[in-house]
């Protein structure tokens, strides 16, 4: 399937949940044994959280620090149960409304019509700038 610009309806409803603050928004599209990993997670950060609770815990503590917005240069591959994201997130920091970028690659698997893997290929020394900051 040739890239898309648009995200699947399901994401876009929970990533504008995010943008609003809505943490419990954006967890509903978590089956409950859903798996969320950061293959590129620094030593000292989690490089896996499991379940919708643990995945809930650790998505709580970010509108402390970053204020999501939207996405740009977005490539989507969306096949049945399976899509792949590439974007770049405009956030801006909490601390000074500073603007952030995120560079995002993300590999996602549903069941059910819920995510129960996210393979999320994210910076996270971008976001650790963020939250330091």
């Amino acid at each position: 399937m040739a890239p898309a610009s648009v995200l699947p309806h399901w994401l876009e409803t929970a990533l504008k949940a995010l943008r609003n603050g809505d943490i419990d928004g954006w967890m509903s599209m978590y089956a409950t044994d859903a798996v969320h990993e950061f293959p590129f997670a620094p030593e000292g950060s989690p490089t896996s959280l499991t379940g919708r609770d643990a995945i809930g815990a650790y998505m709580r503590r970010l509108p402390s620090f970053i204020c999501f917005g939207s996405l740009s240069d977005v490539r989507a591959r969306d096949v049945g149960d399976e899509l792949i994201v590439e974007a770049t997130g405009h956030h801006r920091r909490i601390s000074d409304g500073a603007p952030c970028d995120v560079t995002y690659v993300w590999f996602i698997t549903r069941r059910d019509g819920k995510v129960t893997s996210i393979r999320d290929y994210m910076n996270p020394l971008q976001l650790r700038r963020i939250a330091s900051s």
